[in-house]
C-alpha cells in the first residue's frame, strides 16, 4: 500500500455512504487521521480470504473484483456502488485488483466503528434543538441548519410545501376507484397523455407477458394488466416530471436522483419476480418512489442559494429529512400502506418485523445490491432472511440480478424519459 501526504478532503468523505450524514466539521477532523493511497493499474488492492479489519473505499479510478469462481465484476469510482466499501465482507470473498491508476482510502474500522457511534449520539434530529438555533443570527447558522428549519417551521404552521401526485395520475385512480369503470373509460383517459399510453402497451408487450398475442390498443393493454397494475404503472410513468428542476445548479443532482430511483425501481422489480409473493409492478413504484421525499428537499434548497452552493450541506439535509418526508407525501397521495412504510423504511437496515417479507424488506434490499448501505453488515440485515437470501448473494458478485441483466436493463427502459 503506498500512502501519499494527501488528506481527503471533506467533499470526499462526504461521498462514502458511511459518514454521509457527518457534519462538515467532523469531517475535516477526521479528514487528517487519513491519507489518500495511489496504486498502479494491475496492483493487487486486496486478496481473496483477506482478514484485516479495515475497509477500502475507491476514490478514484476504477477497480476489478474477482470472486474464486472467476466471475468479474467491474466498479469505476463513478458508480453508485463505489460509495460504500469495496469487498466488505470478511474473510473477503473477492481479490480486488487496480483496473486503472487508482487512488482510495484504506480505513480501519475500529475508526469507521467510533465515527457512527459519535454520530448516533449526536445525529437525532428534533424540532426543539432547531427552536433553540432560531434564537441565534440566521446569518451564522450553518447552510444546512437554514434549510432544515425552513423544512420545519413550514411543517409546523402547515404551510409545508410537498410535490403533488401528476394530475393524470390522479384521474387515473379515481376511475379505477369507481365501480362503474371499465377497462375502455381507463383507457380513454390515459390516451390523453400519449408518452404514458405508449408506456403502458410496451409493458402489456413486454417479456413478462411472453408467449402472449400482442395487442395494439391501450383498452387491451388495461384488460391485460388489471385495474390495479395499470395505476401502478400510470403513476410510475407519470413522476418523471417530478424530477425536474428549471434551477441549473440542481438539474445534475435532480437527474442523479431520477437515475438512482429508476435503478432501484429495476432492481426491486426483477428481486420481486425472483423471489416471488410480490406485485411486480407494485414493487417497480415502490423502488421509484422510495426516495421521493428528496424532490422536496430539493424543492425548497431552490429558494435557497447558500445550500445549492454548498453541495455537503445539501446531501447532509437530504439524508435527515427525505424518509421522514417521503412517507408524508406518499400518505398524502394515499397510496397503498406497504408503499408508505417501503419509503419511511428504506434505509432502516436493522429494521425487524414479524411476518413474511413486505416492499420495505424489498427495498432495502435492492439498495444493498446496489451497494448502497456503506458499511452495513448483509449478515445482520433482517430484510435479506425474510426474502430468503444470504449476505453472499449481496457480496458475491450481485449473481442473482447479474444474471438478468436484460430484464434490469428493460425495467429501466420502460422508465426512460
Amino acid at each position: 500500500m503506498t500512502e501519499t501526504n494527501e488528506h481527503p478532503s471533506a467533499a470526499e468523505l462526504r461521498n462514502l455512504s458511511t459518514l454521509r450524514e457527518m457534519s462538515t466539521d467532523d469531517l475535516m477532523a477526521l479528514s487528517q487521521q487519513l491519507l489518500v493511497c495511489e496504486e498502479p493499474k494491475g496492483t493487487v488492492l486486496l486478496q481473496h480470504g483477506a482478514t484485516e479489519d479495515d475497509s477500502l473505499y475507491l476514490l478514484e479510478g476504477s477497480c476489478r473484483l474477482v470472486a474464486e469462481d472467476g466471475k468479474i465484476k467491474l466498479v469505476k469510482h463513478t458508480d453508485a456502488s463505489a460509495h460504500a466499501p469495496l469487498a466488505r465482507l470478511r474473510p473477503s470473498h473477492y481479490r480486488v485488483v487496480a483496473e486503472t491508476k487508482v487512488r482510495f482510502l484504506r480505513i480501519d474500522n475500529a475508526l469507521l466503528k467510533e465515527v457512527r457511534r459519535d454520530m448516533e449520539q449526536s445525529s437525532a434530529l428534533s424540532l426543539g434543538a432547531y427552536e433553540v438555533e432560531e434564537e441565534d443570527d440566521l446569518g451564522q447558522m450553518g447552510a444546512e441548519n437554514h434549510l432544515t428549519l425552513q423544512i420545519y417551521e413550514d411543517l409546523n404552521s402547515g404551510k409545508l410545501l410537498l410535490p403533488s401526485l401528476p394530475h393524470v395520475a390522479i384521474r387515473i385512480g379515481e376511475a379505477v376507484q369507481d365501480e362503474h369503470s371499465d377497462a375502455r373509460r381507463i383507457a380513454g383517459l390515459i390516451e390523453t397523455d400519449p408518452a404514458i399510453a405508449a408506456k403502458l402497451l410496451k409493458a402489456a408487450n413486454s417479456a413478462r407477458y411472453g408467449g402472449v398475442s400482442r395487442i395494439g390498443t391501450v383498452a387491451e393493454a388495461v384488460a391485460r394488466l388489471g385495474m390495479h397494475d395499470t395505476e401502478m404503472l400510470v403513476i410510475a410513468f407519470a413522476l418523471r416530471e417530478l424530477f425536474r428542476t428549471n434551477d441549473k445548479k440542481l438539474e445534475q443532482r435532480m437527474f442523479a436522483l431520477w437515475e438512482h430511483s429508476r435503478r432501484i425501481a429495476a432492481l426491486a422489480q426483477v428481486l420481486a419476480d425472483k423471489v416471488g409473493g410480490f406485485n411486480a409492478h407494485e414493487a417497480l413504484l415502490a423502488g421509484l418512489i422510495h426516495d421521493i421525499g428528496s424532490v422536496a428537499v430539493l424543492g425548497y434548497a431552490r429558494g435557497l442559494p447558500e445550500v445549492v452552493s454548498n453541495p455537503p450541506a445539501l446531501e447532509s439535509s437530504l439524508n435527515a429529512l427525505r424518509s421522514q418526508l417521503s412517507g408524508m407525501i406518499l400518505s398524502q397521495w394515499r397510496l397503498p400502506d406497504g408503499l408508505v412504510a417501503a419509503a419511511k423504511e428504506a434505509e432502516n437496515w436493522y429494521r425487524d418485523q414479524r411476518g413474511p417479507a413486505d416492499y420495505a424488506d424489498l427495498v432495502i434490499v435492492a439498495q444493498l445490491h446496489e451497494g448502497i448501505g456503506g458499511d452495513v453488515d448483509p449478515a445482520q440485515v433482517p430484510a435479506l432472511g425474510r426474502m430468503g437470501l444470504t449476505p453472499a448473494d449481496i457480496d458475491r458478485g450481485l449473481e442473482l440480478l447479474h444474471q438478468n441483466h436484460e430484464e434490469v436493463a428493460a425495467a429501466r427502459r420502460l422508465l426512460a424519459g
